[in-house]
């Protein structure tokens, strides 16, 4: 028996959905420019390989990962595609990602160095795209551009590429105080700067890419070479962009199921810390969903704004005198049911009091960020045309 068969909850995942996104960011998407598929964090939540299958066979051309152990995991899969590792890689991993053929970031002298001796080890020429800090901070390095890839075409790694990456407003970026008056003003500063550093350098066939998500929306004057996009192939818009009419489609839901139906009188306390307390004669059932699967996890558009926190404090006041309107709901019978109490680590409770013809085993709908489910719930993968 399979373990999704045994499972009572599964995420569901729409590989249409997923090939449907793809074609509409290609779509948008400025002359020859490549479309690299970010499938970091287990593709978003939404399973490294068959994500990864998908966005390719739907036109994308490149894979972005975050880790070694990432880039083996689709090799192994037999997915040929050109891989780029986003982080940089310690000495001892460098001789695996080379021998997967992986494409490694560099930032500082020690990557490039660390790589050579891995090609020695191997027998293979290292491949790998240069870093250029642009005010994020993530990787800052006191090493130019222009000597790190001098040094690997000394020591014989082949700088295939160069990138930098801009995150949303206020992140800090080259010309931070222009951007705030009028959006892509560094990242045209660094269109120019890897202009010159492509001439200086005498390598023209470098692949040179900056924008992401929201960058590919709008700003196709960035799009280069290529143009990095996650969360627009998971059919999620960047929070802070305005542009939103790509006509995407959500591609993931959480699954479950009611396991127990029980009743509970008025000013009934439920959950850890008796958080919500009833006005009534409540209905409840008990779904095995918890936070060890991701349920409570802030969406990230929520977890980001005082909106959202004020959200969240209104729901904890509302339930703790047994309102239920301000709280996140479950779909149960094509109906919205609240989730009431502390989400425990294995399981929830849901108000169906209004609801009942609910019973056991009917499935449940819950509302999560992908990202935060746990990789050890089984992913269902369907085909649901429109």
């Amino acid at each position: 028996m399979s373990n999704i068969a045994r499972s009572t909850s599964r995420a569901v995942v729409d590989s249409e959905a997923l090939a449907h996104n793809t074609r509409c960011v290609l779509d948008r998407v400025h002359g020859s420019a490549r479309l690299m598929a970010v499938v970091t964090g287990n593709a978003y939540g939404h399973g490294l390989v068959e994500a990864s299958r998908v966005f390719l066979e739907a036109g994308a051309t490149w894979l972005g990962v975050s880790s070694v152990a990432e880039g083996i995991a689709l090799r192994e899969a037999k997915i040929a595609a050109p891989i780029l590792v986003f982080m940089p890689t310690v000495a001892d991993e460098c001789p695996d990602l080379v021998a997967a053929r992986l494409t490694a970031t560099v930032s500082r002298s020690e990557h490039v160095r660390w790589l050579h001796e891995a090609s020695a080890t191997v027998g293979s020429a290292a491949k790998a795209h240069v870093f250029v800090d642009t005010g994020l901070s993530r990787l800052p390095s006191e090493d130019r551009a222009i000597d790190l890839i001098d040094m690997g075409t000394g020591l014989g790694v082949r700088i295939t590429g160069m990138y930098t990456h801009y995150g949303p407003p206020g992140s800090g970026a080259m010309a931070d105080g222009l951007d705030l008056f009028r959006s892509g003003v560094s990242a045209r500063m660094f269109v120019s700067l890897v202009e010159d550093l492509r001439a200086s350098a005498d390598r023209r066939d470098m692949i040179v890419h900056c924008a992401s998500s929201a960058l590919t929306l709008e700003e196709p004057e960035t799009h280069l070479d290529m143009v990095r996009v996650g969360s627009l192939l998971y059919g999620k818009y960047p929070y802070h962009v305005k542009t939103r009419d790509l006509g995407l489609r959500e591609s993931f839901e959480l699954h479950s199921r009611v396991i127990n139906i029980g009743v509970v009188g008025i000013s009934g306390k439920i959950g850890g810390g008796g958080e919500f307390r009833t006005r009534r004669e409540t209905k409840l059932a008990t779904v095995p969903v918890g936070r060890f699967h991701g349920l409570g996890a802030l969406p990230p558009d929520d977890s980001r704004s005082l909106g959202g926190a004020l959200r969240a404090f209104v729901a904890r006041t509302a339930g703790a005198w047994g309102r239920a309107r301000h709280l996140p709901t479950v779909r149960i019978r094509s109906t919205d049911a609240p989730i009431v109490g502390r989400i425990a680590m294995d399981h929830c409770t849901v108000d169906v009091t209004d609801l009942p013809e609910v019973e056991p085993g009917d499935d449940v709908i819950l509302p999560v960020c992908p990202m935060a489910v746990n990789p050890v719930v089984p992913r269902v993968y369907q085909s649901q045309a429109e």
